[in-house]
């Protein structure tokens, strides 16, 4: 059964993020340094873990091996008292003041792609993650649901990237359009798809 996520599952659901995300390419750029990344990597996810709960869009599986991070309609922008509530200045700080030059550029090419591509409401799922050896099994769609419930509810679109070409087609079979592709800065790649409300997500072979 997947249930909303609080602060007190913080620890298993940010443990279970950067297992999924440890070889993700934003944050190797983040930090080239591979014994810091880690540390980076769990800062990464804590602070939007702790963005998505604010928002009430954090959601995971019983056992929080599967968890997805999203901002609902209405809370997609968070200001940036939002972000220093929910940590942004203790991820800033263990990043580094040159990666947190590159991570404010890299965000103001993600939040062009996306009002470019949903100018309206919408949802937005910042991080989507399956802990690798539970990975394969559905996951991610059974921990999509509530989000997409409520995005049909609400009748707006949800908008999620991904630099890693694998996902793009594990994303379409959720009901994911691929609705377009740019080089961000260092030439990371972004896949950027839109869920349109209403899809039928059942299973797809």
């Amino acid at each position: 059964m997947i249930a909303p996520l609080t602060r007190a599952d913080e620890r298993a659901a940010v443990a279970a993020l950067a297992a999924a995300f440890a070889s993700y390419k934003l944050l190797a750029a983040l930090c080239p340094n591979a014994k810091r990344r880690p540390r980076v990597t769990e800062a990464f996810c804590r602070f939007l873990f702790r963005s998505a709960v604010r928002a009430g869009g954090a959601f995971g599986t019983p056992d929080r091996g599967a968890v997805v991070c999203s901002w609902p309609a209405g809370r997609e922008w968070p200001s940036r008292w939002d972000a220093v509530r929910a940590g942004g200045l203790a991820f800033m700080w263990r990043m580094g003041w040159r990666a947190s030059l590159l991570m404010t550029r890299l965000e103001g090419e993600f939040d062009a792609a996306r009002g470019a591509h949903v100018p309206g409401p919408h949802c937005y799922v910042p991080l989507l993650g399956v802990r690798p050896e539970l990975q394969g099994r559905g996951l991610s769609r059974a921990v999509l649901h509530p989000v997409f419930a409520r995005a049909d509810r609400d009748t707006v679109p949800i908008y999620l990237e991904t630099m890693t070409e694998s996902n793009v087609a594990i994303y379409q079979k959720l009901g994911f359009e691929l609705v377009g592709y740019r080089e961000l800065t260092g030439g990371l790649p972004n896949w950027e798809f839109v869920r349109a409300p209403g899809y039928d997500d059942k299973p797809r072979s």
